[in-house]
């Protein structure tokens, strides 16, 4: 068999997750509420789902594997595209010797290093997908394509490897210059992989052969001087990588057959035979039927994987219930049983997982608890105006219902003011149920906005407009692009905002020394932005203002010069000619997607500690200016002194000051300012070496963690150390009034609506086409009955009127987050994975379950106004403090 035992079974032993989260249900302390289980899947799909969380324990897994060209100058592992990873840092030299110490050699046909770089590189990855990497069909698997975790010679000659590490490496190299950035608080930049939806609905409808046949005529159609040059290349380059679909799936399609030949079981037998047939047509020429749409999509979404040496970070698939769905209806017209159509899915969402394979040795089965955000989306408008849910989005929804909990794929469901109930009901019982897995929700209003206020901004009016905006797709967690023909990066650049009033209050110099954490050896404290002047000197508000506006443009000048460093080394030295066939404008540009070949090509910049930085300006308005309760060089020096000695004025900070996210008008106010201000900084510039046009978005990952203990004490009563505000969210604690004045300050705070109806879609304006991340967290209590889900849909809807561009809803009972987990001796098993974006609020401590009394915070009892509100008790609103700050710093 081509894995698995000699018997063709999944290899038994251990316990599977089902077994361990029967256990968890049962833990004293969770008891209550049982852990979600998935739903009743066929004995195959338990058999491999059980297998795929066996972890380190299977026979194989689809880890990195690491190739060579053989040469003594070579390398494996590129390193720039983690430098928005900052904990990588200490490793990233041991990652580039490790992996290529560990790479096999790959036999070199004569004249290779004569080749251009793009060619090298597309004969490198075609030659180790094809011909090298084992290949392997788990017992019962209804869809082929196993192993892609690669680490791939990058192909440089001796002087373009020197040339590269010169750029990078050294005090005066990108690295260190990136190192310095984060050490100092101002966030990171790197450019990075993934994080785009690939045109993967033109290679179910026309197959590679006819993407082949486009570069063949284009370069027959070049002029000479060309075909010698660099666009002749790259076209030749894209012709190699358009292959290597083909090939590959001629390999699993004969391996599918030898196995059927030894295959005693006779049902079995012809699976086999009919994962052959589909391999024979997909993904080289169209797919007819949903068994085979499903395969071509499976193996053409893999080797992007494999081509960018990235395991799945952002690379999504769309809206798959709309691409997908005339394949569906042709094959259940041509007799095909509703839930053989449901199990290829299932098998389909197996395959995605297999992205955490990749790492999985990390810290044993660890490797497996990240996100890797290859998202789906499901449902929205269409270009017509009408609503395309359909019952391809249905069956969408039992898989993930089925499937749940598992990590891959992310679901994100579009909804709008005008969602059909069924819809609605089916994302409420399934919000309910989730348990913390990510259930992501974009919305189309405020997300279209944004998508042609990008548009107008950036002259690209012909390729969005409001006749296609509905077919863009989020992708990683919730960053709207749109599909198939646009690399707009969406953590290119993470800018920590909060930096700026920091350098503002000190006149353009850090107020504590940056330490390196390895050494211990700190940077002497210098003018790093611009001379603001003494802040103590301001008389008014305005004129700390205009400091801390000179500083925020400063500060994304420098973020835009820093990420240039590492722009300009992938555009020479990191193409990927696969990927590129499957992003409309390469082929036609002749331009490799990391040089700018996308038709629509960006860079974002997300703003990173946004509400902190609202909440900080708020309130050295309130303390210094307009109630007097310190002066300015008061509040300084208990932030130099991180609050410590200064607690009444620490407890006026916190408690007095106005605070974005409880619709305070005012407050929202200075949000929108500071909304403002920084957005239209970014817009103002582009790379040099791709002339890709910089975009804003607000997505904090996990950065509004690990950088809290970065940054200085903030103005707000932040002190060191402490986590800081996620994404466009309210810092936590500050949303006392509940879902609905948290989720309106976030829709003032991206815009609002246009007074006059003329806004940026309709009367929506938004700030950021990138998306902002939003997410609140509830307590199982609020879906108990039909009257609250009824109530929590109205919400959904109303969010959709005057909320933001994204929401993630995570239901967490803290007795199971907190109990459960730690109650149960020895390691946890593997436990639904939060995705990136994913932060609480202000989470509900007390658990209805232990009480049976409904006691609930403000935002739960926004839909019941009789109950009293236990986020005004002050306990509780530090106890909800430390239980944030514990949750997120597992995030």
């Amino acid at each position: 068999m081509g894995a698995g035992d000699p018997g063709g079974r999944i290899p038994s032993g251990g316990r599977s997750l089902r077994e361990e989260a029967g256990d968890m249900a049962t833990t004293e302390g969770a008891a209550a509420r049982p852990i979600k289980q998935p739903g009743a899947l066929s004995g195959r799909v338990r058999r491999l789902r059980d297998h795929f969380f066996r972890g380190v324990a299977r026979p194989w897994r689809n880890e990195f594997e690491c190739f060579t060209t053989g040469t003594p100058w070579d390398v494996v592992y590129d390193e720039a595209t983690y430098y928005i990873v900052p904990e990588t840092y200490p490793f990233l030299q041991t990652f580039r010797s490790s992996t290529l110490q560990a790479a096999r050699p790959v036999p070199l046909p004569d004249g290779f290093f004569d080749l251009s770089l793009p060619e090298r590189r597309a004969w490198m990855i075609r030659e180790v997908m094809v011909e090298h990497l084992p290949a392997e069909v788990l017992p019962g698997d209804l869809v082929a394509g196993g192993r892609f975790n690669v680490l791939a010679s990058r192909c440089w000659t001796r002087r373009e490897a020197a040339e590269r590490d010169a750029a990078l490496l050294g005090p005066r190299g990108a690295r260190a210059a990136t190192l310095w950035f984060h050490r100092h608080g101002y966030g990171n930049a790197g450019a990075t992989s993934g994080h785009l939806v690939p045109d993967y609905e033109r290679v179910l409808a026309h197959g590679f052969e006819s993407i082949h046949a486009d570069l063949d005529a284009r370069l027959a159609a070049m002029p000479p001087a060309d075909v010698r040059g660099a666009k002749g290349a790259q076209l030749r380059a894209m012709r190699t990588a358009a292959t290597m679909a083909r090939d590959l799936a001629a390999r699993y399609a004969a391996l599918c057959r030898d196995l059927a030949a030894s295959e005693p079981d006779p049902d079995r037998r012809e699976e086999l035979r009919g994962i052959a047939a589909n391999l024979d047509r997909v993904p080289w020429r169209p797919a007819r039927t949903f068994w085979e749409a499903v395969q071509a999509l499976w193996l053409t979404h893999m080797l992007v994987l494999a081509d960018e040496n990235y395991p799945g970070a952002g690379v999504s698939f769309g809206r798959v219930d709309q691409y997908l769905l005339p394949y569906w209806r042709r094959s259940i017209a041509g007799g095909m049983d509703p839930g053989f159509g449901r199990e290829v899915l299932r098998c389909f969402w197996i395959h995605c997982n297999t992205a955490y394979d990749a790492m999985i040795r990390v810290g044993g089965n660890q490797g497996i608890t990240a996100g890797f955000g290859q998202l789906l989306t499901l449902s929205g408008l269409t270009r017509d105006g009408s609503d395309g849910t359909n019952e391809l989005t249905h069956v969408f929804l039992d898989v993930i219902d089925d499937m749940t909990p598992i990590l891959e794929p992310k679901p994100n469901v579009r909804l709008h003011r005008d969602s059909p109930d069924s819809l609605l009901d089916r994302v409420v019982d399934q919000v309910a149920r989730s348990q913390g897995a990510p259930f992501l929700l974009n919305f189309d209003e405020r997300s279209m906005a944004g998508m042609l206020r990008e548009a107008a901004r950036a002259g690209v009016t012909h390729l969005i407009h409001e006749a296609n905006v509905a077919d863009y797709a989020p992708v990683g967690c919730l960053e709207n692009t749109m599909a198939g023909n646009d690399r707009s990066g969406t953590v290119d650049i993470n800018l920590n905002l909060l930096k700026a009033v920091e350098l503002a209050l000190t006149g353009g110099r850090d107020l504590l020394p940056a330490t390196d954490p390895l050494t211990g050896v700190a940077d002497p404290i210098r003018q790093d932005g611009p001379a603001t002047g003494d802040a103590c000197r301001f008389a008014t508000f305005d004129e700390f203002w205009a400091a801390y506006a000179t500083q925020t443009r400063a500060l994304v000048k420098r973020a835009a010069d820093l990420y240039e460093r590492t722009e300009a080394v992938r555009a020479r030295f990191g193409p990927t000619p696969y990927l590129s066939c499957l992003v409309r404008g390469c082929a036609e540009q002749a331009k490799d997607v990391t040089r700018g070949g996308a038709e629509l090509s960006f860079v974002t910049v997300e703003g990173v500690t946004f509400a902190t930085t609202v909440d900080s300006l708020l309130a050295i308005r309130h303390l210094v200016f307009e109630t007097r309760r310190c002066t300015m060089a008061d509040l300084i020096a208990a932030l130099r002194d991180n609050w410590e000695g200064h607690d009444v004025l620490r407890a006026f900070a916190r408690n007095r000051c106005p605070k974005y996210g409880r619709d305070d008008d005012a407050a929202d106010g200075m949000a929108r300012r500071v909304m403002d201000l920084w957005t239209d900084e970014v817009w103002r510039h582009r790379t040099a070496s791709t002339g890709r046009r910089m975009r804003p978005g607000m997505l904090s990952w996990n950065y509004w963690v690990g950088d809290g203990f970065v940054l200085a004490a903030s103005p707000d009563g932040r002190p060191k150390g402490q986590f800081l505000s996620n994404a466009i969210c309210p810092t936590n604690g500050a949303d006392s009034l509940g879902p609905t004045a948290n989720a309106n300050s976030v829709g003032k705070a991206l815009g609002g609506h246009a007074e006059d109806g003329r806004g940026d879609w309709r009367d929506w304006l938004c700030s950021l086409p990138n998306g902002a991340s939003h997410t609140i967290t509830f307590n199982p209590a609020l879906f108990r009955d039909e009257a609250h889900r009824e109530r929590f849909k109205a919400c959904l809807r109303g969010y959709a009127r005057n909320g933001g561009t994204a929401l993630q809803v995570n239901v967490l009972d803290p007795s199971w987050s907190a109990g459960a987990w730690s109650a149960r001796p020895g390691p946890a098993p593997s436990r639904p994975a939060r995705s990136r974006s994913s932060a609480s609020t202000t989470p509900c401590l007390r658990s209805t379950a232990r009480s049976g009394r409904d006691h609930r915070c403000a935002r739960c009892a926004s839909s019941d106004p009789g109950l009293l509100s236990s986020a005004r008790d002050g306990a509780l609103r530090g106890a909800s403090e430390r239980f944030g700050a514990l949750r997120s710093a597992s995030v």
